[in-house]
């Protein structure tokens, strides 16, 4: 007769998976308190881990299945000196341990006390998991309902016996979900550490650039393998944060459902990224288009028809095979405008069914609805790391949002409250494109790029140049500060009527006094976006 042990928070499906189980073994069941009652309810007989231990669950069931009756069996090899062992002491071999951990994850996002929090903490669990993945030449380990399905298949196909390579990789997911559980953990308790230690200033105000944690451990999870990466030489997969505290972990992953067309591309998904990031931040109703990691059109509009109209006009050579973006629901009449060209990639919230006949007539194009959390602002910064190889990794906080237009400094001019819209506008965009940017637009239409150049005075020529006549009375804005008069020479000749950068150079003063000689109103952000 097999032994199982059964201890579940998550009882989803458990008594339909045992009754299963029982088709294939003469299955003896022990189980913690509320598992057996569980199980009792569903007419299974069980057999409680007190009466195999002699000791019952005490403080307040903190300790139940930390024993050496109950590890010993599952931790017994199939060997001569194991066995004769477990005869000694009268104890017998665990074959199943069917467990699951105390939903601290979930936990999180429920905004419950410390204490609370850490009464979610399982050690039992954890435990009866590392141990039965350890001993998986003989134990079968279950650790989460999802595996149900496929252990019985394999079950089926073996003739009523688990084979090695499933134990195998049932022990690798316990060890992962083992680890990804800890670091869940970690991280909690690291946030409450640094919060405490923010309120053990005498100032009372945040540590000098925040603080990073002294290790870090990346919990990534496989979700798709991709057909290539950057290039058709590199191999590449998809994968997703686990779990980690402080962002999305309680969110569906993807952001989005693909409708139609061919798998993703690596180079789609950090474009449809780049894009996402920029919708986010101009507002609706609004309209990007990336190229290359970088929009080569992006406007607002009186409706999204507006938008694209405008988005699409800046650059309709980069617009060729670009990912386009919608902040509302495309309809027909734009999808019909859609399909005049070659798109990669379309992401909107929504699609009105006609548009979806349309644009499936494009069997090869990517249609994604896009989540309602995506286009939100994001619950707080998260960490940015860069994996420099041999040079190590640097870790650090993603860029901060935005501030708001009206908290900029005017150092030099006049701004009305009409052009506040521009000057939100344009920075907003800036602050996404790979340095050196500048990036020029007027009544929320962008009319010029200038993006990863050498030079700052590179990049203004070309995004001026890009925006021709329409510049004059347009806002310029430049992700870092201006270390020469040149840029405003060049934006003068162009007739830029505001300038919107962080400001901040040894360079200033002469920065602010020839805006003064060209009339041009300058600001300072105050928040400086450089962007490698």
């Amino acid at each position: 007769m097999k032994t199982a042990l059964v201890s579940v928070s998550d009882k989803t499906g458990l008594a339909d998976f045992i009754n299963k189980l029982k088709k294939y073994e003469d299955l003896r069941l022990l189980a913690t308190s509320s598992t057996a009652a569980y199980l009792t309810e569903h007419n299974l007989e069980v057999i409680s881990v007190e009466s195999v231990t002699s000791f019952p669950e005490i403080l307040g069931g903190r300790v139940k299945t930390l024993h050496p009756r109950v590890f010993a069996g599952i931790l017994a090899r199939p060997s001569k000196d194991d066995r004769e062992c477990l005869a000694q002491h009268e104890i017998d071999e665990i074959d199943f341990v069917i467990v699951n951990l105390y939903p601290f994850e979930k936990k999180l996002t429920e905004k419950l006390s410390q204490p609370e929090m850490v009464e979610q903490i399982d050690i039992g669990g954890v435990s009866l998991l590392r141990a039965a993945a350890k001993n998986f030449e003989r134990v079968v380990v279950v650790s989460e309902p999802s595996q149900y399905k496929e252990i019985l298949e394999n079950l089926e196909k073996s003739g009523g016996k688990t084979d090695k390579d499933m134990r195998l990789k049932l022990a690798v997911d316990a060890f992962r979900r083992t680890a990804s559980y800890d670091q869940a953990i970690n991280g909690y308790l690291a946030k409450c550490m640094d919060q405490e230690s923010k309120a053990a200033t005498t100032s009372g105000e945040d540590l000098p650039l925040g603080n990073l944690p002294s290790a870090l451990n990346l919990n990534l999870g496989e979700y798709q393998k991709l057909r290539y990466g950057e290039n058709p030489h590199q191999a590449a997969s998809w994968f997703h944060p686990i779990n980690q505290p402080g962002g999305h972990s309680d969110l569906k992953f993807p952001p989005f459902a693909q409708l139609n067309g061919k798998e993703l591309s690596a180079n789609n998904i950090v474009d449809i990224y780049s894009l996402l990031k920029i919708l986010r931040d101009i507002g609706s109703p609004g309209v990007c288009i990336i190229k290359h990691n970088n929009p080569c059109g992006v406007a607002l509009g009186k409706d999204l028809h507006d938008a694209y109209d405008k988005a699409y006009a800046t650059d309709p050579l980069s617009a060729f095979g670009g990912i386009y973006g919608f902040t509302g629901e495309v309809d027909e009449a734009m999808a019909k405008k859609i399909n005049l060209g070659f798109v990669e990639v379309v992401a909107a919230p929504s699609y009105s069914e006609a548009a979806l006949t349309e644009l499936k007539t494009k069997k090869n194009l990517r249609l994604l609805k896009l989540q309602d959390y995506i286009l939100k602002p994001a619950p707080e910064a998260r960490l940015r790391v860069k994996d420099l190889e041999l040079m190590g990794v640097i870790v650090e906080q993603d860029m901060e949002p935005a501030k708001e237009a009206d908290q900029f400094q005017v150092v030099t001019g006049k701004l009305d409250g009409a052009a506040l819209a521009d000057v939100a506008f344009t920075w907003n965009v800036c602050r996404h494109l790979t340095s050196n940017a500048i990036f020029v637009a007027r009544n929320g239409l962008g009319l010029g790029f200038g993006l990863g150049q050498t030079s700052r005075v590179a990049s203004t020529k070309i995004a001026l140049a890009q925006a021709g006549s329409k510049a004059k009375g347009a806002v310029l804005a430049s992700d870092a500060f201006f270390p020469n008069i040149d840029n405003i020479e060049e934006a003068a000749r162009a007739g830029i009527g505001i300038i919107v950068q962080p400001g901040g150079s040894i360079k200033d003063k002469d920065v602010i006094a020839a805006c003064e000689k060209h009339g041009i109103t300058m600001l300072f952000t105050g928040q400086r976006c450089f962007k490698h």
